[in-house]
């Protein structure tokens, strides 16, 4: 986390500013999450042709993201979600494999038609979906997290 991440005003040197045409807040989404998604996925992902990648909460803010630089990238694409609406949402993204989690058992699923395991997870769920997505990694996969949403919880 870099110093004054959270302050409400902060100075930054011009050259890593990006200017805001207004203030509406689909451009923050579009700064937050897409720079997130290209950031970890070009630093980390090592993204190639033919990579398999797969996306934790695909259908969320970064994880469409995540889903659209890698299809550009030409990877094959697994996107877990929670509802068929999503599911569908993610195919219209270019998503190849979209698992519904509460229809379907993503490691079940993972194992069976990815049993070489996946190249990259793009994670931001944590907690059992963590171990399910650390388990499909292929000799040699790359891991990025990007968050932990289900250790956010309250009680």
């Amino acid at each position: 986390m870099a110093p004054g991440s959270f302050a409400e005003y902060t100075v930054v040197p011009a050259s890593i500013a990006t200017p805001v045409p207004s203030v509406k807040p689909e451009y923050l989404t579009l700064l937050v999450s897409g720079t997130t998604a290209y950031i970890s996925l070009k630093e980390l992902g090592g993204l190639s042709e033919g990579k398999k990648v797969l996306v934790t909460a695909a259908a969320g803010g970064t994880g469409q993201f995540a889903v659209q630089l890698s299809k550009k990238a030409k990877c094959h694409v697994i996107g877990t979600c929670s509802s068929d609406e999503k599911s569908a949402f993610l195919k219209s993204l270019g998503c190849d494999r979209p698992i519904n989690y509460k229809t379907e058992p993503v490691g079940t699923v993972l194992k069976q038609e990815y049993p070489e395991g996946v190249d990259v997870v793009y994670e931001s769920v944590g907690g059992a979906m963590f171990d399910l997505a650390v388990d499909a990694l292929a000799t040699k996969g790359r891991l990025i997290v990007i968050g932990f949403i289900s250790g956010y919880q309250t009680p």
